[in-house]
């Protein structure tokens, strides 16, 4: 049905229409990047955290292994 009636369309009627989705379409476009955007770096931010998180863990976990191989080699301690 909607083909039937998008092929009836006069010339002047046809390119008013198309003008009107060309300029929908942009509009459409401007409005999901303004929300994409965000969304994105929202993401971003998330996946930094979580890498400095895991660098950070890690970083400590070789801290208190040094610590525990300078225990068990001090002369304090040794006893």
């Amino acid at each position: 049905m909607v083909t039937t009636f998008l092929l009836r369309l006069r010339p002047l009627p046809a390119s008013l229409a198309l003008v009107g989705m060309a300029l929908m379409a942009a509009v459409l476009i401007g409005v999901a990047s303004v929300l994409l955007v965000p969304i994105f770096l929202a993401m971003a931010l998330l996946a930094t955290w979580l890498v400095a998180s895991l660098f950070l863990g890690w970083a400590g976990i070789e801290a208190m292994a040094a610590f525990e191989r300078w225990i068990e080699n001090e002369v304090r301690f040794l006893r």
